[in-house]
């Protein structure tokens, strides 16, 4: 509540002073950069610090989903997605120098490993969560390639017409034919079943806190960094993510609306 408070004071006051959604999103970029570099330094105080910086980032994150005035363009929303990719790759590349500094043998093949698992699962969740195309418009084809012609060339008048499939009966015709047209039906008319609704299963959702650490967002891995990096090291940090990005990615084969909160 109070991070809410303090997040939105400073929105208005950045607004006030003409700052933009895409400012602040610069302003991560650049905070991003600093923890990377804190980060590189391998060892107890550089991972503090750079845990530091990282909720700094966090903080810049929710004074822009709390700022108002701004456009909403596309342009101006890919530049932000664009913009936390490229934030987020920093630090990563901040944690392998760490572990290089700090004499981890293989530390760019963990770097490698979270950063193949982060583009699995930012593809597969975003894959599952595209909205599906639109249905052509009718006679789009039509339009587009001109109304179909049989083909048969100078001798299509004499070769013999193709089968015809079977064509849906006239019920009142075939009631004329037979003699059976008025009679009355022998039983009465079938219902469709009434489809009787499942009943909820109590505690078979996963509340929405927990739907969004299993979606692994962002803001989490950004959490998960600072707590490994500080308390262990770069290794552990990107192991974490890397096993923390194929856990996402199975829930949402499990759940598909587990990846509904990020």
């Amino acid at each position: 509540m109070a991070e809410g408070t303090v997040a939105r004071s400073t929105a208005r006051m950045l607004e006030r002073r003409g700052v933009t959604r895409a400012g602040v999103s610069r302003v991560g970029v650049l905070v991003a950069v600093a923890a990377a570099v804190w980060f590189s330094r391998g060892d107890t105080v550089g991972a503090l610090v750079g845990a530091l910086f990282l909720a700094a980032v966090l903080f810049c994150d929710a004074v822009r989903s709390r700022m108002r005035a701004d456009r909403r363009d596309a342009l101006t929303m890919w530049l932000a997605a664009m913009l936390a990719q490229l934030r987020e790759y920093v630090v990563y590349a901040g944690l392998a120098l760490g572990a290089v500094a700090a004499g981890i043998e293989g530390a760019w093949a963990w770097a490698a490993g979270a950063l193949i698992a982060l583009a699995l699962r930012d593809s597969f969740l975003v894959s599952r969560s595209a909205p599906p195309a639109p249905a052509p418009a009718p006679g789009f084809n039509e339009a587009a390639t001109g109304p179909h012609k049989p083909s048969g060339g100078l001798l299509k008048d004499l070769l013999p017409a193709p089968p015809q499939g079977p064509k849906e009966s006239d019920p009142a015709l075939t009631g004329r034919l037979f003699g059976t047209a008025g009679a009355p039906r022998s039983g009465p008319a079938s219902e469709p079943p009434v489809q009787k609704p499942r009943p909820a299963v109590p505690g078979a959702a996963p509340p929405a806190v927990l739907r969004r650490l299993l979606a692994f967002t962002q803001s989490t891995r950004f959490l998960v960094i600072a707590v490994t990096a500080t308390f262990w090291d770069a290794r552990a940090a990107l192991l974490t993510l890397t096993v923390g990005c194929a856990l996402a990615v199975t829930c949402e084969l499990i759940d598909p609306t587990t990846g509904d909160a990020g």
